[in-house]
């Protein structure tokens, strides 16, 4: 059970940070201060396809400001962190022809070449920086809302649940909040 909530606040989290092209912003250009820490472009961009930079800055603001306010309550989650590294396969090799390796190649192969790395070594990378927020997450929505306790047919109370409390944490610190692209 714990597992399905993971998968499915994974999903959340993916939502969140989801067309603009942001090819004309340098790496270092500052996209959003979010409580005094910086969110640039390169950040953006190691984490997403160039289209979907601009979508993703909304969700990266609220998965910057969950994991500064876990981290102020003292939520521990590098247990978390290395038990989702260790659920997610490395990079799939060629002979795996599923739907799911397909889609881990397209998206690795392609941003690996975007920043010029090996595919293997992005998506490392990219499982490494991504299972902290994802971890945060967690912890952070089942710290306010509570583990999930219902069937898979209550997930989606359960993610509206977790998604009103970021939103209610976006509102909260709304002034310490600035948002410079668009």
């Amino acid at each position: 059970m714990r597992n399905l909530c993971q998968l499915s606040l994974l999903i959340l989290f993916f939502i969140l940070v989801g067309c603009s092209n942001s090819t004309g912003y340098k790496n270092e250009d500052v996209v959003a201060i979010v409580r005094g820490e910086e969110i640039t472009i390169g950040d953006l961009r190691f984490l997403y396809p160039d289209e979907k930079i601009m979508d993703a800055i909304e969700g990266t603001v609220k998965a910057v400001l969950v994991i500064q306010e876990a981290r102020k309550l003292k939520i521990d989650v590098a247990e978390e962190v290395q038990e989702i590294i260790e659920e997610h396969p490395t990079y799939p090799a060629e002979e795996d022809a599923s739907p799911v390796a397909e889609m881990i190649r397209n998206f690795a192969d392609s941003q690996a070449k975007k920043l010029g790395m090996e595919p293997e070594d992005y998506y490392k990378k990219y499982i490494e920086a991504t299972s902290e927020g994802m971890a945060y997450m967690n912890a952070y929505v089942q710290e306010i809302v509570g583990e999930f306790q219902g069937d898979i047919d209550d997930i989606d109370e359960y993610n509206e649940q977790g998604n009103k409390v970021l939103n209610e944490l976006v509102a909260k610190y709304k002034d310490e909040i600035k948002i410079f692209i668009k």
